[in-house]
């Protein structure tokens, strides 16, 4: 199941079309981009421009993303300090609703290399799906 609908799929193809292969789309935030909500000393906080409108069979309210400040595809590549802080910020969302989710480096469904953390605010109500895994063989996702 995809947890982006079709029409937001088609929107994010023809955006990732129009970006320039060898510019990192993170790095080249700044200032003053309306994507940008808040900046730490190794962070930013950034609306996603391309969200989905499902996660995990729920409506999604809100969806952010922290970024480090510094290009780096993975976690592992940040000192203890900016470990801690990432840690913290996550913390932070996490106690007012956010889910958090991470792609590991290399995954083929990560579309921008420069490591990002998505934080996914749910509306809650649940929906429920019906679909084919194999011919005859049905699943019934509900919570």
């Amino acid at each position: 199941m995809s947890t982006r609908s079709r029409k937001e799929e088609i929107t994010y193809k023809k955006y990732r079309k129009q970006v320039a292969k060898d510019v990192c789309q993170f790095c080249d935030l700044n200032k003053n981009s309306s994507q940008l909500l808040k900046q730490s000393k190794h962070f930013k906080i950034i609306k996603n421009i391309l969200s989905y409108s499902l996660w995990d069979a729920v409506s999604v309210e809100d969806h952010l993303m922290i970024v480090p400040n510094k290009h780096t595809d993975t976690l592992g590549d940040l000192t203890p300090y900016e470990a801690k802080e990432f840690v913290d910020l996550i913390a932070k969302y996490e106690k007012i609703g956010y889910n958090v989710y991470a792609r590991p480096p290399k995954s083929i469904r990560k579309t921008i290399v420069h490591q990002h953390t998505h934080l996914i605010k749910t509306k809650g109500n649940v929906k429920k799906f019906i679909f084919t895994i194999y011919k005859p063989f049905y699943i019934r996702m509900h919570r």
